[in-house]
């Protein structure tokens, strides 16, 4: 790994820059709604933190907190507030609708035993794009898991929310999913920047049904795809690679996307032309982003590569890792693991001797 790649410059939070710029540019022009039972001095600080990093976009935000809470909570953000404590008629979703259209903060007081809920309401009130739910146990297991499906886990974390006297909770993220919330991410209100602007994440996201489709990458996405390659050698992952190679594998290469907001949730192209006339393709750059982890997102790409591969009559698709956790992804998908020898000898011109020490090969005939 380069030294410039392995200095990443952090915010004052601790957030890395790139991705702090990528989610700023994903999250651009939505409205998340962020629930807060519980409010310190620690937890203010990293909301106000958070509403900073997006000040550059034009990201919404509305904070449902207890009611004697909303002033010390417009202190730290600015913005305006609204009484939640009324039942949400069409009067007063209207007058929500033109507070959050007015400002790009928003603080809705609720009793504090309803604050949950009220978010899951306002929520699905003005359809917003995401919500967050917070509590100090954080997300969903220790360490907590990355993703899960609302529909096919319900009654296991109803349980595990109830446990920890979180009774609301799951209705509050089914409302607003049903409003038309694409996800909700249930963590600790302190990890809140690192939630939403990291690839990592700290908490766990909970989403309604399927979540992703394949799709050919376009040139609007080239910004995230860089950042994604970018962090991909950050990690170890991937190879350092020249914007024209990056260009050179998105100009073939495939997207899983978010359903309802077209975000990417991982790349890979399938390179062909160094091996012309052997009957390999290579998959190249497979990233995924760590949020949507959980979703699928490698397996439908690598099932795209190999559709790819049928239709233009390659025989053999083959890839090189040095990460376990790859080599673990490639065998689970049904590719056997190969000699250097095995794979076309293209693939081991100019490469980095040290890497190619570590390299693992694998193999799928298609």
């Amino acid at each position: 790994m380069s030294n410039e790649a392995a200095a990443v410059a952090l915010t004052s939070g601790g957030v890395p820059r790139p991705e702090r710029d990528f989610f700023v540019e994903e999250f651009r022009g939505i409205t998340i709604v962020v629930a807060l039972p519980v409010l310190s001095a620690s937890i203010l600080e990293a909301v106000e933190r958070t509403v900073d990093e997006f000040g550059t976009g034009d990201t919404r935000f509305v904070f449902v907190v207890p009611v004697d809470r909303v002033p010390m909570v417009i202190a730290a953000v600015g913005g305006v507030d609204v009484d939640g404590s009324t039942e949400w008629d069409d009067d007063t979703v209207a007058e929500l609708w033109l507070a959050i259209a007015d400002s790009s903060c928003v603080v809705v007081g609720a009793p504090a035993s309803a604050v949950a809920r009220a978010a899951g309401s306002v929520s699905a009130s003005v359809r917003a794009s995401k919500m967050v739910l917070t509590d100090p146990g954080g997300g969903w297991g220790s360490p907590p898991r990355s993703f899960a499906d609302i529909d096919v886990h319900r009654d296991r974390l109803t349980a595990h929310l109830a446990d920890r006297g979180l009774h609301d909770f799951t209705s509050a993220a089914q409302e607003a999913l049903a409003g038309g919330a694409y996800s909700v991410n249930l963590c600790r209100a302190e990890d809140l920047e690192f939630e939403l602007l990291t690839f990592d994440g700290r908490g766990t996201v909970l989403t309604q049904g399927r979540y992703l489709q394949l799709a050919a990458l376009q040139v609007d996405d080239f910004p995230a795809i860089e950042s994604l390659v970018a962090h991909g050698v950050r990690d170890g992952v991937l190879k350092a690679r020249s914007r024209i190679d990056v260009a050179r594998m998105a100009v073939g290469g495939l997207g899983a996307r978010v359903l309802r907001t077209g975000h990417l949730a991982g790349v890979v192209g399938l390179e062909v032309e160094r091996y012309a006339g052997t009957g390999f393709g290579e998959v190249s750059g497979l990233i995924t982003v760590a949020e949507f982890s959980g979703l699928g997102a490698g397996g439908l790409l690598v099932d795209g590569l190999l559709e790819m591969c049928r239709a233009r009559g390659i025989a053999n698709l083959f890839a090189v890792t040095v990460s376990a956790e790859a080599a673990d992804f490639f065998i689970r998908r049904g590719f056997t693991e190969v000699g250097h020898h095995d794979v076309p000898a293209a693939k081991w011109d100019g490469y980095d001797a040290d890497r190619r020490t570590a390299a693992r090969c694998f193999l799928h005939t298609v």
